[in-house]
């Protein structure tokens, strides 16, 4: 039993590193454009080693945990998405996301790709 459960914290473990991966590679987060230094800008206003201090200890481990979470009911809710053809949706929002903003936003800092427009949100 105990092995089992290994087994499935690793598998899990596994397919949320690949999906922040993922995510990273399809949103464009990569060094080659700042090392060419295509579009790349200082940012001005850097964020407080307060706020850093914050997303790393705090803010990161929710989005790991929320990303796991969501990697759960992706896997639950897959046969769903497949009858409606939503499958990629339900793949962004659930897993994509959360994996976004926990492995490939730089710490600190808010990313836009990440917010999603809505009730709360202008």
């Amino acid at each position: 039993m105990k092995n089992k459960v290994l087994l499935v914290i690793l598998v899990i473990s596994l397919v949320c590193a690949w999906g922040g991966v993922g995510t990273a590679g399809q949103i464009g987060y990569s060094m080659r454009g700042a090392e060419k230094g295509f579009g790349f800008k200082p940012n001005p206003d850097p964020p407080s080693s307060a706020v850093m201090a914050f997303d790393g200890l705090i803010g990161r481990p929710l989005g790991l945990a929320s990303t796991i979470v969501g990697t759960a009911l992706f896997v639950v809710e897959t046969p769903l998405t497949l009858y409606s053809e939503t499958t990629s949706e339900a793949a962004w929002g659930l897993v994509g996301r959360p994996a976004g903003w926990t492995f490939a936003r730089p710490l600190g800092r808010r990313e836009p790709v990440y917010e999603e427009p809505g009730v709360f949100q202008p």
